[in-house]
């Protein structure tokens, strides 16, 4: 008796599991809607701060984000000798830019000294002396991650152009204490001041 050359049903189920579990990997790690890019960039954002407060402490560097809202674009800064210069030596610390859809939020942390106990009107010292320059020069960051461990207290919120309430943005909030958070919509920071 003569053997069929072909597949057995097992074969064919085993390759049908297999192509329907790659499927659903592809499937699940695509974006859905607005609201998963914003979770998604806040997710990006909060693992990179992690990393480069981590590194800052390793190496033994200083650190800085610079943000601009207006172009809704975060750039990692190092200090060196020469003062604040772009990381140009990782991949992972790069200029980021965010669609067009999707916006942030910047506001620096540590209410040690509100706006009702100014003495002077506050005047942004670094836009004036940057105008007189003739070159142009690398603006300091808003944020600095320091090698001693200790992060500049800010939050920044990651909102989608479909969001409608404030109650929906995906937020990373840096504590006094130097504590880096990732909040989901409507979560509150646990770990107050």
């Amino acid at each position: 008796m003569k053997r069929q050359a072909g597949f057995t049903l097992l074969e064919i189920l085993l390759v049908v599991v297999l192509m329907s579990l790659s499927a659903l990997a592809v499937v699940q790690t695509l974006p859905q809607s607005k609201d998963d890019q914003a979770k998604e960039q806040a997710s990006r954002f909060f693992q990179r701060l992690q990393l480069l407060s981590d590194d800052a402490i390793l190496n033994g560097r200083d650190y800085g984000i610079r943000l601009d809202d207006k172009k809704s674009t975060y750039t990692y800064m190092q200090l060196d000798e020469e003062g604040w210069k772009e990381v140009e030596s990782s991949p992972y610390f790069t200029e980021t830019s965010m669609d067009d859809d999707l916006t942030f939020s910047f506001e620096l942390g540590g209410d040690a000294w509100s706006d009702s106990d100014r003495l002077f009107k506050q005047e942004d010292f670094y836009e004036d002396r940057f105008e007189d320059d003739e070159e142009e020069k690398v603006k300091p960051p808003q944020v600095f991650v320091l090698s001693s461990g200790e992060v500049t207290p800010f939050e920044i919120s990651f909102v989608s152009d479909s969001q409608q309430s404030l109650d929906e943005r995906w937020r990373v909030n840096v504590t006094e204490a130097g504590v880096i958070q990732l909040l989901a919509p409507g979560e509150v920071n646990e770990q107050s001041n």
